[in-house]
């Protein structure tokens, strides 16, 4: 029984061993077909990851180069803005410097305008002064004339009574003759009343001869007169036109002084709208700046994100390597699923597409924030583009009133430059006038003064005259007292003697009445010579102020020459400054289409980096499954 026992044991324990043997067969045929399907799941899942991953990397280059392309864009109108922000800012600062220049040249002109001003009006007082000194010289002359007049009065008054005594002179020879007669009848005793009547016979010659005298110094004296009256008129006429000519010359400049004031005040208003302008032109290169500067980061942010895409676009390729690299592994795997060196290379395979991934993802988020960039400022750029476009139709409407106001001014200038030149030739025609008025005057002094001399001759005549009167008086009456002791003899000569003394007598209250004229004559002579001199004060004082006075409205002259100059720079400027707000607002206007057409492309940039960033993160998901499935595969 033990025996039995043993071999029942013994068969017992072979039957365990058969059986713990057939179950770890059974085990072992298990765990390798568990294997196997795992194996076979990796390769599946290999060969799907893979295939995705090469989708999604080739997607991916797709993208990157839509994104290239969109860029390129954004590019050429991130150019495109650039040169126009920078053909604005040029533009922007050109106007702002020739404003400024502008400025201070309306300012300058304002005070030169004022300056000009009061040196017209100054003007304006000297000519009223001019014509006021001028109305005193013809009132001098007017002086003379009426003396002139008086004296030619004078003069036919005095040609009048030597006419008288002339005839009395003739008569008293008559008389003289009688009494020589009465001397012969009287024979011996008439021979004293034959030398009386001989004497009163030459006496009454001489008297003739000196009234002849009087006649031809009276007769000098009134050609002189009437020269005088002549020249003297000839001068009050010129005098009193040219002070006619004064007045008028000076209430046109005190009209031009008016317009002077007035255009002050214009200019002030244009220096008011050229410092509005100013401001505008502040406010636009503010935003030529800004937009400047925006073009500068957005060139800055395309350069980056361009950048970027190359390397994304390397990435890619990597990745599209690796996926064809996982592929092949796949394939491989299938065939020899045990291939320790396939499952190493699958791992490798596996960081490196992780690394690539990666990348993308970080660059994309990069792209993402430089696109970001771009909108904003496109969104810049067109909002100042826009403001600077507004300005710049305010602005240039500003300058045309300013052009138009400036155009008005110097419209106003020219006319009065060309009024104040007729003035200044007036002023010169009054000058030589008072040259002219001078060498009359000089003229008419010579013939006052040869006046005063016949007048002299005159009474020295008168002197001589008269003492033939008184002789031929005192001899007729030593005749009457000759006649007397004759007795009847002598009567006849007695009445001759008593009509002689009477003519000597009549002929003396004559010579008084011409002496009285003489003197009266002598004293107008003086009044006249006194006139003329005064005139000829005036005439000198005059010519000198004249003469300054032209020099000053020359000055005058030369200063309004350079105000018309300065606005018709202004002018100019102002075009220049009109063209240069066009070019502003053409290229605030290209500004605009360049920066809503980044904003587009930036945009659609954006939709297209926001898609690759999916397909990198999907990548991920992906790539971190290979990653677990390498790992399993090493485990197994």
């Amino acid at each position: 029984m033990p025996f039995i026992t043993s071999m029942l044991s013994g068969e017992e324990s072979e039957k365990n061993d058969v059986d713990v043997k057939q179950e770890a067969l059974h085990v072992q045929e298990k765990r390798e077909e568990v294997e196997k399907k795992v194996s076979l799941k990796g390769v599946e899942l290999l060969h799907t990851t893979s295939e995705s991953l090469l989708e999604a990397t080739t997607e991916g280059l797709s993208a990157i180069e839509e994104l290239r392309s969109t860029m390129e864009s954004i590019a050429a109108a991130a150019e495109e803005s650039a040169g126009a922000s920078e053909e604005s800012l040029s533009a922007v600062n050109q106007i702002k410097t020739t404003s400024t220049a502008i400025l201070k040249k309306s300012e300058s002109s304002a005070l030169e305008i004022q300056r000009l001003e009061e040196s017209l009006s100054s003007s304006a007082n000297r000519v009223i002064e001019s014509s006021l000194s001028m109305r005193k010289i013809a009132q001098s002359a007017q002086d003379v004339a009426n003396g002139g007049k008086r004296l030619q009065n004078a003069g036919e008054e005095i040609s009048q009574a030597v006419a008288l005594i002339t005839k009395l002179a003739k008569k008293t020879s008559l008389l003289a003759l009688n009494a020589a007669i009465e001397a012969t009848r009287a024979k011996e005793s008439g021979k004293s009343f034959s030398v009386m009547a001989k004497e009163i016979r030459f006496l009454s010659a001489k008297s003739n001869e000196y009234a002849k005298e009087i006649t031809g110094s009276v007769q000098n004296i009134q050609n002189y007169v009437k020269r005088v009256i002549q020249n003297i008129e000839t001068t009050q006429e010129s005098v009193e036109e040219a002070a006619s000519d004064a007045e008028e010359n000076a209430a046109i400049m005190k009209e031009m002084v008016k317009e002077l004031v007035s255009m002050v005040e214009d200019v002030m208003q244009s220096v008011t709208q050229f410092e509005a302008l100013d401001v505008e032109i502040y406010k636009m290169q503010q935003a030529s700046e800004t937009i400047a500067s925006a073009a500068e980061e957005s060139a800055g942010a395309v350069s980056e994100v361009t950048q970027t895409i190359s390397m994304q676009a390397t990435a890619f390729e990597q990745s599209n390597a690796a996926a064809k690299m996982l592929a092949r592994l796949a394939q491989r795997l299938q065939a020899n699923p045990d291939d320790d060196e396939i499952v190493n290379e699958l791992a490798s395979a596996a960081e490196e597409l992780s690394s690539a991934v990666e990348e993308i993802e970080n660059s994309m988020k990069q792209s993402l924030v430089a696109l970001s960039q771009i909108e904003e400022a496109a969104d810049i750029s067109k909002e100042d583009a826009q403001k600077a476009a507004e300005i710049a139709k305010k602005s240039s409407e500003i300058s045309q009133n300013i052009q138009h106001r400036i155009v008005e001014i110097n419209a106003k200038l020219k006319d009065i430059q060309h009024d104040f030149a007729k003035s200044v030739q007036k002023v010169a025609t009054a000058g030589e006038r008072s040259k002219e008025n001078l060498k009359a005057n000089e003229d008419v002094l010579v013939d006052v003064k040869q006046i005063k001399k016949e007048v002299r001759l005159l009474k020295k005549i008168l002197r001589k005259i008269e003492l033939t009167f008184v002789q031929t008086a005192s001899l007729s009456i030593n005749s009457s007292v000759e006649a007397m002791r004759v007795g009847e003899l002598g009567e006849g000569f007695s009445v001759v003697s008593n009509d002689i003394r009477n003519l000597a007598e009549s002929s003396e209250k004559s010579l008084d009445r011409i002496n009285d004229i003489v003197d009266n004559l002598e004293d107008e002579t003086e009044n006249i010579i006194e006139s003329v001199d005064k005139m000829l004060l005036l005439g000198v004082k005059e010519a000198e102020a004249l003469i300054v006075l032209s020099k000053q409205m020359q000055s005058a002259t030369e200063q309004i020459a350079h105000s018309v100059s300065t606005f018709e720079q202004i002018e100019h400027s102002i075009d220049e400054i009109e063209e240069a707000l066009k070019q502003t607002a053409l290229a605030a206007e290209q500004t605009v289409s360049a920066a809503e057409l980044a904003h587009k492309n930036a945009s659609e940039s954006k939709k297209a980096a926001e898609y690759i960033t999916k397909t990198a993160e999907t990548m991920a998901e992906k790539v971190s499954e290979l990653i677990e499935l390498a790992a399993d595969m090493k485990d197994t």
